[in-house]
């Protein structure tokens, strides 16, 4: 327990100390915090230290004990003030105790009637904390349950149209006065979560996401509704209402990973048309949602043609199908993201694949342009067309399977083609032509691929310096590295851990 806080002030330095000695500072869990020779320069002091508990002498040059109490309790009621005299003078008692003196001690002080008057005053200060604290916790409950209460409230009338006078009574009570307001526009946000309907956490960690995003705007009101939609009212006149709800939609896309649809309403004349902002919100995002719908339905057409040519082992076609997707996707690379981790593991399932096993599918995550999602997403249908071909019974799908291995867990040692053909008792030309015909690619293409994804899993999970990663797959030249860093990726070294740098704040 924090200790309380004493100051001792007397024109004599040895009384002083004595009263000092005396205090049971252990038992009563006191701290002494000062000592003043007059009341004057004690209460310069005053607001700073903050005492629970003050000892003064009543006669003291400059200000005395009665005047420095007088002043004392002005400021800070709570504190309790022991005055110490000389004289057993009843008019002096007196006024001492309109002065708001806890206590009256005479000189010379006794031990045990200093620490029972200390003690005393620690009890009643004590006490009356922990009724302050009750208090207040029994306040926040209250407003508490009334937010709770004005959110039901709020819900009964987005949900059907109300009487303006029954809303103003009842809105009031809530502490939201429309009256003053009746001139203003309103208009309604709609979030809906998708993980929301089976994840209901993740919609409260949202919901207090969005309350924080506003919670200095004036005006605006954060609830849930009964659906789980996270409901947004503003009556904010000139503020970009659209503006802000997209950024609050990039922020939690990105923060929590979720598929979200926004909506948000016209502008409607005050809260007597607040039925009519919430239903125009959930048009906007119904309309959407219909046109999200009939993308969808060509989209997952298109997933079936890239699974058919997967199965087929047609490398070319699978990545055709897999770029003309991209280049009909949305500019919201956030989006993009979530929706092809999404495809290609329902992808794995079909073809019956572990993705756990999919090496390249975790490079999603490390992609932050549209270029350099296509790169990853012709990686990932690279490598399910080569797990599939591994899977089909070739006769050379032991040995390609043993050579990507080693090229995968050697890739900072010898790794040429010629070296490659000799380990595994091949011609180079042999190998050459049998990589390109297994992976669509060339040696050197799929060598660049494994050590770019390797680079950028050590740049994620690691502090390693760029020169320690380049030495681990492979490339010793710094130079050279950033040359090929950015062939592969179109950003530099520098400017890739920027984006890194922004996604993370």
């Amino acid at each position: 327990m924090k200790k309380l806080k004493v100051i001792v002030i007397d024109d004599e330095m040895l009384i002083r100390k004595l009263i000092r000695m005396k205090m049971d500072t252990k038992r009563l869990n006191l701290e002494v915090a000062g000592e003043y020779a007059n009341g004057a320069a004690a209460l310069q002091e005053l607001r700073e230290i903050r005492p629970d508990i003050v000892i003064s002498d009543i006669c003291m040059p400059e200000a005395d004990g009665l005047l420095f109490s007088e002043e004392c309790v002005k400021l800070f009621p709570e504190i309790k003030i022991i005055l110490v005299t000389g004289y057993d003078d009843f008019e002096y008692a007196r006024r001492g105790i309109k002065a708001g003196v806890f206590d009256y001690l005479l000189k010379p002080i006794q031990e045990e009637e200093l620490n029972n008057a200390l003690e005393r005053a620690t009890e009643q200060i004590l006490k009356a904390r922990g009724q302050k604290e009750k208090q207040s916790r029994f306040l926040y409950e209250i407003q508490k349950n009334k937010v709770a209460l004005r959110d039901i409230y709020l819900n009964h009338i987005l949900s059907q149209n109300q009487n303006i006078e029954e809303m103003k009574e009842s809105l009031l009570e809530y502490g939201i006065n429309i009256e003053e307001k009746s001139s203003r526009e309103i208009q309604l946000g709609l979030i809906v979560v998708e993980e929301g309907f089976y994840e209901p956490e993740v919609i409260m960690q949202i919901m207090e996401e969005a309350k924080t995003f506003f919670q200095s705007d004036e005006g605006i009101i954060v609830l849930k509704d009964l659906w789980n939609r996270i409901v947004i009212i503003s009556e904010c006149e000139g503020i970009p209402f659209a503006e802000c709800l997209d950024i609050l939609n990039s922020l939690i896309k990105t923060k929590y990973k979720c598929r979200l649809f926004v909506g948000i309403s016209g502008k409607f004349s005050g809260w007597r048309e607040i039925h009519m902002a919430y239903l125009d919100a959930l048009k906007f995002i119904q309309d959407k949602r219909m046109g999200e719908n009939k993308k969808n339905t060509e989209d997952l057409r298109a997933w079936k043609q890239i699974e058919n040519a997967v199965r087929r082992g047609n490398i070319e076609e699978a990545q055709r199908l897999g770029q003309m997707i991209l280049d009909n996707e949305e500019t919201d690379l956030v989006e993009v993201n979530l929706r092809l981790q999404t495809r290609f593991q329902k992808l794995c399932i079909d073809l019956e694949f572990s993705q756990n096993n999919l090496m390249f599918l975790k490079e999603i995550a490390w992609v932050y342009t549209k270029e350099q999602i296509k790169y990853c997403v012709g990686n990932i249908i690279t490598e399910l067309v080569i797990r599939r071909k591994i899977n089909s019974g070739d006769n050379n799908n032991e040995v390609i399977e043993e050579i990507l291995k080693y090229m995968i867990h050697h890739m900072g040692e010898e790794a040429s083609l010629n070296f490659l053909a000799e380990k595994f008792s091949l011609s180079s030309c042999y190998l050459s032509k049998l990589i390109r015909n297994f992976t669509g690619k060339k040696y050197v293409e799929l060598l660049s691929d494994i050590r770019l994804l390797k680079l950028l899993e050590m740049i994620h999970t690691t502090n390693m310096k760029d020169y320690d990663i380049g030495t681990m797959i492979g490339i010793q030249d710094p130079h050279y590295l950033s040359i090929w860093f950015k062939k592969m990726m179109g950003l530099s070294v520098t400017e890739y851990r920027k984006c890194i740098s922004e996604k993370t704040k």
